[in-house]
């Protein structure tokens, strides 16, 4: 009895753990969740996903009641009773055969119906275009052919469609808004295509779905929907040159250091307006309009930005992100120049 005790302890504790670990999976700063859709690809999805569960759970339900029927139903009650032996049942076995191939059948063209509305092929419509660009472990996002460069957050206007062009300059990766759209593979050497379309305003959470190194689960990124208006004004921002910060003033430090051959920032960044002209990282010219740093693992903010200038290695190893070690006085410098980038 203790022994049979035990082992059902061990088996609860295990269960405990298993569902805590779930819990915690489910924790996140930035919800992604295919069953809260806000876009009409969405919500195509999310209904498709209930349906299929819910028949599911109705075959779960029926072949588990008729297996605890059966076993309670025809148990053996004596140790010399064996059960009557019944070969081949041909009504039956057409009807076990039938209903699950139609059910299925039906699943497969609901499937397809549902790819052929989200799949890559744009909707009607007026649209926007811009350009994904994935690398590791970042997103880029370009607008107007190039000319206008972003990175990690991605804005759009509410009520348009946005046509997605999708490049990488590396690996494999997966392009995916779980509340707006499914995911879309980035290969090397290929552009792929997908569109994003939602009228609801607000910040929706994505990443790369495709295992592509080390800082694969830190490879995300924002979709900013914004009003027309606001996204025109947001977009008439970023084409502008960086602001000149006040003479004398910590900022303008902060800028010397940067153009400084010596910290390396110039061979990777570019700043419009200036002598910095790198493309290995993100262009930074309105760096602190955005709402993250380091492929979104961090919110902009003082705080972030100094532990990022002192140790990116420390924040997301693998990174490529390297710099010589900056004395805290250069990093705050450097700081208050990039929160000035607006």
């Amino acid at each position: 009895m203790r022994l049979l005790w035990n082992k059902w302890s061990r088996l609860g504790a295990a269960l405990s753990a298993s569902l805590a670990l779930f819990g915690l999976a489910g924790c996140a700063a930035t919800p992604q969740d295919i069953l809260s859709p806000f876009s009409p690809a969405a919500q195509l999805t999310a209904d498709l996903f209930h349906l299929v569960f819910w028949i599911s759970v109705v075959i779960f339900i029926f072949v588990e009641g008729m297996l605890i029927f059966f076993v309670f139903r025809y148990q053996r009650r004596r140790a010399d009773e064996y059960p009557e032996q019944n070969h081949g049942n041909t009504k039956l076995e057409i009807t076990w055969t039938a209903i699950p191939a139609l059910l299925l059948l039906g699943v497969f063209g609901l499937t397809i119906h549902v790819m052929g509305q989200v799949g890559p092929q744009f909707p009607p419509g007026q649209g926007i275009p811009i350009r994904v660009v994935g690398h590791q472990w970042w997103w880029e996002v370009q607008y107007n052919d190039g000319k206008v460069k972003y990175a990690t957050d991605i804005h759009i206007p509410a009520g348009q469609v946005v046509h997605v062009e999708l490049k990488s300059d590396n690996v494999i990766h997966s392009f995916w808004i779980p509340s707006l759209m499914g995911k879309t593979d980035v290969v090397p050497g290929y552009t792929n295509t997908t569109w994003l379309y939602t009228d609801k305003v607000g910040s929706y959470s994505g990443q790369c779905a495709e295992f592509c190194g080390a800082q694969h689960a830190n490879m995300l990124f924002r979709v900013i929907v914004q009003s027309p208006a606001d996204f025109e004004a947001w977009l008439n921002n970023v084409q502008t040159p960086a602001a000149e910060p006040a003479p004398n003033s910590e900022a303008a430090r902060g800028k010397e250091i940067f153009l400084n051959p010596k910290t390396t920032c110039i061979g990777c960044h570019a700043i419009q307006g200036t002598t910095a002209v790198g493309v290995t990282g993100p262009d930074l010219t309105h760096v602190a309009s955005r709402t993250c740093i380091a492929g979104c693992l961090l919110e902009f903010d003082h705080a972030n930005l100094v532990k990022w200038l002192s140790n990116p290695q420390a924040v997301k190893p693998g990174t490529i992100m390297k710099i010589p070690q900056l004395t805290p006085d250069e990093v705050n410098a450097l700081v208050a120049y990039l929160e000035s980038l607006k």
